[in-house]
């Protein structure tokens, strides 16, 4: 008996320090991608034969109702943790600079995220994990092979930094060797998915992870330069199909009772104007400039595409305060400025946004904001694309797919909230989210 009890003890110790899991999740975000890129093909003349067949083989939503604002990297934080930005601390996709001076810096650190991943929570549980690619990834913990994403100049001298921030240490250096330069700089283009999708397969059919995270960013920026359903933007998806096969064929060669999610960050509005919402602070007096750059400021928009916040310097100034107000409701009074809703904290916080802004202003169909601290407050743009306006724009709708072993066919889970996906995949992977309190989809057989 002394000697049984030993061997389950010796087992049960191994079974706590290996990698162990009942099979693998792969989870693949393609940037941007409405979901009616996927359920009506035909009407957009599109070829997809590989998502389309997760409408037959696995289990889909029409739509993600998303978080506010509806931008990448608040999105993509949401989806691992199964919260609000206001909870899991990644408010937009830039750090607030109101001085302009972080150089563009993004949130890309997951130091940041205050609450467990989907990462951390399958690291603990004993499985092997990877990511490629996906945002607010640098240092992400529970990420045995990691290749975060990150810029900064967008030359090839960014590489060097990825490098630097990927794990294991001079792992990445060291498959460059064999496999080419991980020629990713953060510009969007198809050639970073690419190299996206190469190392991610590389790192699925040598190192087997049970839980894999893949960002493709190629369409996105496609519909920003051309707009949704453009010709290059169905192009760059149906390049990303493609993809999304060769992931799936590499993971269910690596596990043939792996599940494949394919999800996105939010939907695209198509625009023609952007509107510099700044030059009236500045008018006000809100911002104040020197040499064309601010030099101060009581009031300051945090743009987030189709948002942007209004931060107060001092949250108990009432006269800023009062200032700020009447500003916005002139601005929202006057049509140049293509403001739809102007919110006040109360109602920015029962969405789960910006806890620290006083205002929240939401642009029009069609507008955008622009970041002119001078000249015209409206300027004509080529059409165009964008997103960030508030999750209950059907245009800003996400997708989500899922098919593989035990996954229901054919079924459509209609509507669907993005903090629902992130519980989802944990209980595809057994392991629990204790911020997480959506209930999980409906999938299983």
């Amino acid at each position: 008996m002394k000697k049984l009890l030993t061997c389950v003890v010796v087992l049960c110790l191994i079974c706590c320090t290996s990698f162990i899991w009942a099979r693998t999740v792969v989870v693949i975000s393609i940037d941007g991608m409405r979901p009616d890129y996927v359920t009506q093909t035909d009407q957009h003349g599109l070829k997809l034969p590989n998502l389309t067949r997760f409408m037959t083989q696995g289990t889909y939503a029409d739509g993600v109702i998303g978080v506010a604002p509806t931008v990448t990297y608040p999105s993509h934080t949401t989806l691992m943790t199964g919260v609000w930005p206001a909870e899991h601390g990644i408010f937009t996709n830039q750090s607030f600079d109101p001085l302009r001076q972080n150089m563009g810096g993004w949130y890309w650190y997951a130091t940041d995220i205050r609450v467990q991943t989907l990462w951390e929570a399958a690291s603990k549980a004993g499985i092997l994990v990877a990511s490629v690619g996906w945002p607010v990834s640098v240092d992400a913990k529970g990420v045995t092979y990691l290749i975060p994403e990150y810029w900064r100049a967008k030359t090839p001298d960014d590489r060097l930094l990825i490098e630097a921030l990927s794990r294991p240490d001079g792992w990445l250096a060291e498959r460059e060797k064999k496999l080419g330069p991980y020629d990713d700089i953060g510009d969007g283009s198809i050639e970073g998915d690419v190299a996206r999708e190469k190392y991610a397969l590389d790192i699925l059919r040598a190192k087997k992870p049970g839980f894999m995270t893949i960002h493709l960013a190629a369409l996105d920026h496609a519909e920003h330069l051309t707009g949704p359903f453009s010709a290059h933007s169905n192009e760059t998806l149906e390049a990303l199909d493609k993809m999304v096969g060769e992931i799936e064929d590499a993971a269910l060669t690596a596990d043939p009772e792996a599940v494949v999610v394919v999800v996105s960050d939010h939907g695209f509005e198509r625009t023609d104007h952007k509107v510099n919402l700044a030059l009236p602070f500045v008018t006000a007096g809100l911002i104040r400039l020197k040499k064309g750059s601010v030099d101060s400021w009581d009031a300051a928009l945090w743009s987030a595409g189709g948002c942007a916040a209004v931060v107060l310097r001092d949250p108990s100034d009432a006269t800023t305060y009062a200032k700020t107000k009447a500003l916005l409701e002139k601005m929202k009074a006057d049509p140049q400025y293509a403001i739809a809703r102007v919110l006040e904290q109360p109602e920015i916080q029962s969405i789960g946004a910006f806890p620290n802004a006083a205002f929240l202003i939401e642009m029009k169909p069609g507008y955008q904001q622009g970041l002119d601290l001078t000249g015209d407050a409206v300027v004509p743009i080529s059409s165009t694309g964008m997103h960030g306006y508030l999750p209950d724009n059907p245009d800003m709708r996400a997708s989500f797919f899922v098919q593989g072993k035990g996954i229901a066919s054919g079924r459509d889970l209609g509507m669907i909230d993005m903090r629902q996906i992130a519980p989802t995949i944990a209980g595809l992977l057994s392991v629990t989210l204790p911020a997480a309190k959506e209930k999980p989809l409906n999938v299983a057989q």
